[in-house]
């Protein structure tokens, strides 16, 4: 009954996991080598959203500051008004591959319009600082594609985005990014679906708004200080059409947050009403697994499996003698051998207990013939003496 218990936790588990995840992979994934799962891959493409910002924000301040020409530091923050923003634009796109190609495709726009540096009057030290970033950028997203998948093809990929950005450039501003929703619809074709279509499940649509909610809270300040600063250079109004051009940006976030108050303010029912579904379906699917259980039990306690215990039974008795009679036989065996080597070491210690006797008696028979030979010695040297003695008297 516990085996019965534990199965029906773990068939639980499954069915959970199978009911609360999304996709693992999109159609535009699928179309590609990638391996990798969409979930996996949207976290890896999001977390490039915060960097990449900072990155063109250390390149744009640094021009600012380093930089009097007013008009380097104009086209410094239109890269900070504009680049930013599209950049997690491209990010953000719901498909995490199409945001991944998308902020590939933009990168690609960027060095082809720093690759032209002289021809916007840019001196060769602000081409090697964004060239830099692009650099780095780039590797990130190589990284990304080189571990999405054994037969990814980065080389391929990067030539082909390189081909499309270079037919559509983009100016100064960046504000207006031609040809990346072309790319992408040209990219997908063969994918059977589009590439700004939403995918995934409610939890990973509330993580990415979640995530853009807060870097939009982090950027929107800094983009109106940018803003201001624009409009100083031109001078008040005496530019208002680019000017008004460049505020477009925090109308579209403003009607951005201005849409998405209502899906924030409807998440809670709509979380709850797909708790509610989830609980159902989980209930739906414990009450199969346990008549499966309960199903299976009723098989296992049949005549088939008393018949087959029996048998076992029977087997292991069989074995159990078997093994007894062999241990018994064993056993007489090395009783046999332990006798014999004790009669025979027995035999061995009379042995040579008798020689070590004779060799003591024969060393005691030496010694006394010494004492023997050594005794008439001095007798017959005293005897010689006193005779000698006697004889010097009597002379």
């Amino acid at each position: 009954m516990k085996r019965a218990g534990i199965v029906a936790l773990l068939l639980l588990v499954v069915v959970a996991a199978c009911v609360t995840s999304g996709p693992r992979q999109t159609k535009l994934m699928k179309s590609t080598q990638m391996t990798i799962s969409a979930a996996a891959l949207r976290v890896q493409v999001r977390s490039l959203a915060d960097r990449f910002s900072g990155l063109m924000e250390d390149v744009g301040e640094e021009v600012l500051h380093n930089e009097a020409d007013p008009a380097r530091q104009r086209n410094a923050l239109l890269w900070l008004t504009n680049g930013i923003p599209a950049m997690q634009q491209a990010l953000f796109q719901p498909d995490p591959l199409a945001a991944l190609l998308d902020a590939w495709f933009l990168i690609a726009q960027m060095r082809d319009y720093f690759d032209h540096a002289t021809e916007h009057g840019m001196p060769e030290h602000i081409q090697e600082l964004a060239t830099d970033v692009l650099d780095e950028m780039e590797s990130d997203i190589g990284l990304i594609i080189q571990n999405a998948g054994p037969d990814t093809d980065y080389d391929r990929a990067r030539q082909m985005v390189y081909v499309k950005a270079k037919s559509h450039p983009v100016d100064a501003s960046f504000a207006s990014r031609r040809g990346s929703a072309v790319f992408l619809a040209e990219f997908t074709a063969e994918a059977g679906g589009s590439a700004l279509r939403s995918i995934g499940s409610i939890t990973e649509s509330v993580e990415d708004l979640v995530a853009r909610i807060d870097l939009n809270a982090e950027y929107i300040p800094k983009l109106a200080r940018w803003q201001a600063m624009i409009f100083m250079m031109d001078q008040g109004f005496s530019n208002t059409a680019e000017s008004i051009e460049n505020l477009q940006y925090l109308e579209v976030v403003a009607g951005e947050v201005e849409r998405l108050s209502p899906l924030v303010e409807a998440l809670p029912d709509l979380v709850g009403s797909e708790r509610e579904a989830v609980l159902l379906a989980l209930d739906a699917y414990l009450s199969r697994i346990l008549a499966f259980v309960n199903q299976q039990r009723t098989t296992l306690m049949g005549d088939d499996v008393r018949a087959e215990r029996e048998a076992i039974l029977a087997a292991i008795q069989e074995e159990r003698i078997a093994v007894l009679a062999a241990i018994a036989e064993e056993r007489s065996i090395v009783l046999d051998a332990l006798r014999a080597e004790r009669a025979a070491t027995f035999e061995d210690l009379d042995a040579l207990m008798d020689e070590a006797f004779t060799r003591e008696v024969n060393r005691m028979f030496v010694r006394g013939l010494v004492l023997i030979a050594l005794f008439l010695a001095g007798f017959a040297t005293i005897a010689y003496l006193g005779i000698r003695a006697l004889k010097r008297q009597q002379g």
